[in-house]
């Protein structure tokens, strides 16, 4: 990917082409967004029509956010062992928070679960929610981290 920068001799021309790709990929994935909730949920059309358009927008935004977290970007004032402890209880915290209020509204929108098994399924749920929300959170504070203080070493 980065032989498609290097092209440009003027490093106002590649920042800008940078940018430019980037509005590009934004708009294409917008589009492919739309497509997917017109063709999905307006249109009610066979998934085999908009399965391309959902897999492209997923590939789009999870590269993203993936890239995002694992740059170490997200949290540019830890760096130390204090403030990592410190960030990662309030993530702890965060995170359980948004998992009840996940289970509260989800319980909301499907109704009351009347068995056992209902209700089995619906805190699996919110427990899976509440997980990955957490280690997606710590794995970018924990990135952060390393790189900040890998930063104050030299």
């Amino acid at each position: 990917m980065k032989h498609l920068f290097s092209v440009f001799k003027d490093e106002y021309v590649e920042k800008k082409m940078k940018q430019f790709y980037g509005e590009a990929g934004f708009i294409l994935a917008a589009l492919m967004l739309i497509d997917l909730i017109i063709r999905g949920f307006v249109l009610q059309r066979d998934p085999m029509e908009y399965m391309v358009s959902g897999v492209g927008f997923a590939v789009f935004a999870g590269y993203i956010l993936i890239r995002y977290l694992l740059s170490g970007l997200e949290h540019p004032e830890i760096a130390t062992e204090v403030t990592y402890r410190k960030k990662r209880k309030e993530i702890l915290a965060a995170s359980l928070t948004t998992g009840v209020m996940f289970f509260i509204i989800s319980i909301l929108f499907t109704g009351c679960p009347h068995t056992l098994h209902e209700w089995l399924d619906a805190l699996t749920f919110a427990i899976l929610f509440f997980f990955f929300y957490f280690i997606i959170n710590f794995l970018s504070l924990r990135r952060s981290f390393l790189k900040n203080k890998e930063l104050d070493d030299e």
